[in-house]
């Protein structure tokens, strides 16, 4: 039941107005409707590029505003967008690059990962060739390998043919085709033709609402409900995970104490041999409490 409203009092505008959607891995959803329906503010939505008024967007079971948007957007979505969006005075390879700038990986890495988006989509000897020097149609598959180097779970495109005349349209919507084989794709577009030809759905909207869905996939509840519970487990299974590894840690690390009192009996006799001894029993019975609590807790994972 989603909704997205703008404005204040008696003037709002409802661009997303109750509406229910569950997709799939590997579809290639269409979304279709005439200007001002809510086409690009549901895209907006499922990207974490904007927050709902009501309801919620779940990416594998978990509702995107506590994953973190930003975090969404970094790891799981990548936007295709009708005018490109390239830095005109940098190269595509310099281009699809930038893309995993801010996900830190390093710099021989992304040269690697960028050049082989690039080869991905047909580009791979144009590699130093700037923006202006391309066509429209190989500008967009620069964004569109742009978008695939961060390896996303989802592929959002607003338009992605609209600026394209009917042939580079068609080269452009095979690719994307071949990308939806492995990943999940959510289409804008107002071309039924190529909506027809390549999507696997066709979802059609008025006035922010759904008025017609050619393949539905309806979310079994009791599914659902099994996975939130599975994820509790998971999660028990890490904090026992972890906390053993810790305990393990501090045991190790409290080892070494008891050779270091007994060199310090030699050079501080301060301390009785008697103290010496009592903490040195001390230290070892609480390394074999540490120890003994973390061999349970694994009895506890492998007993799942």
């Amino acid at each position: 039941n989603l909704k997205k409203y703008y404005g204040v009092n008696t003037n709002i505008t409802k661009a997303v107005d109750g509406i229910s959607f569950s997709v799939l891995e590997g579809e290639f959803v269409a979304i279709m409707g005439a200007s001002g329906s809510g086409k690009t503010t549901f895209l907006s939505l499922l990207g974490g590029l904007d927050t709902p008024t009501e309801g919620e967007i779940l990416f594998k079971g978990e509702n995107i505003e506590n994953y973190g948007l930003a975090k969404h957007r970094k790891d799981n979505v990548s936007f295709i967008f009708q005018s490109y969006n390239l830095i005109p005075h940098q190269n595509i390879l310099a281009n699809v690059e930038l893309a995993l700038t801010i996900s830190g990986v390093s710099k021989r890495k992304r040269k690697q990962r960028a050049i082989k988006a690039l080869e991905q989509v047909g580009l791979g000897a144009q590699l130093h060739k700037k923006p202006n020097q391309l066509s429209g149609g190989q500008m967009q598959r620069v964004a569109i390998a742009r978008a695939l180097v961060n390896d996303p779970d989802i592929l959002l495109a607003d338009e992605p043919t609209g600026a394209l005349d009917t042939e580079t349209s068609v080269q452009v919507m095979e690719l994307l085709k071949e990308v939806a084989k492995d990943r999940l794709v959510v289409m804008v577009t107002h071309n039924p033709e190529l909506a027809e030809k390549y999507s696997t759905r066709i979802v059609n909207l008025r006035d922010g609402k759904i008025i017609n869905d050619s393949d539905p996939y309806i979310v079994d509840e009791n599914n659902l409900e099994k996975r939130a519970k599975e994820k509790t487990i998971s999660i028990e299974d890490d904090f026992i995970q972890k906390a053993t590894f810790e305990e393990l840690k501090k045991a190790i690390e409290m080892l070494p104490k008891v050779q270091k009192r007994r060199v310090k009996k030699y050079y501080f006799q301060e301390k009785t041999e008697q103290q010496i001894a009592d903490e040195e029993n001390a230290t070892q019975q609480s390394v074999h409490i540490i120890l003994e609590r973390a061999i349970e807790n694994l009895k506890k994972i492998l007993k799942k």
